[in-house]
């Protein structure tokens, strides 16, 4: 009887392994950082610049929306990828807030030519 107990006792312990124990480990986040779903487009979007970053680094538009670069400090420019319907360009500029209206939908890709990887994208549905 005790080897029956043993043997059914290692059994269970091996089914019980090959099934994760039970749910004892470490939870799933069901939207890992940095993997957000992308926010619903609104009418208008704040992007605000670090030394370096563009935060958020992508904003959802609906057509006819407006986005607000605060620019602190250090200098910055808004450089939109020649694509139809883009806006003008942001020269450079710091201690600044400037806006564009999108009146197109689209991806719109832009840089900061004056920071390597400094890059956005405002789309618009």
């Amino acid at each position: 009887m005790y080897l029956e107990r043993l043997a059914l006792t290692t059994v269970m312990a091996v089914v019980l392994a090959a099934c994760g124990g039970g749910g004892g480990g470490t939870p799933v986040e069901p939207n890992p950082p940095g993997q957000n779903p992308p926010a619903e487009p609104t009418s208008s979007a704040t992007v605000v610049t670090s030394a370096s970053a563009f935060s958020p680094k992508e904003v959802n538009l609906l057509r006819g929306g407006t986005v607000t670069w605060n620019i602190g400090a250090v200098a910055h420019n808004v450089i939109f990828n020649k694509v139809a319907g883009a806006p003008e360009d942001v020269g450079v500029i710091s201690n600044a807030q400037v806006s564009r209206t999108f009146n197109t939908a689209g991806s719109f890709p832009y840089d900061c030519t004056l920071h390597a990887g400094m890059t956005g994208t405002v789309n618009v549905k």
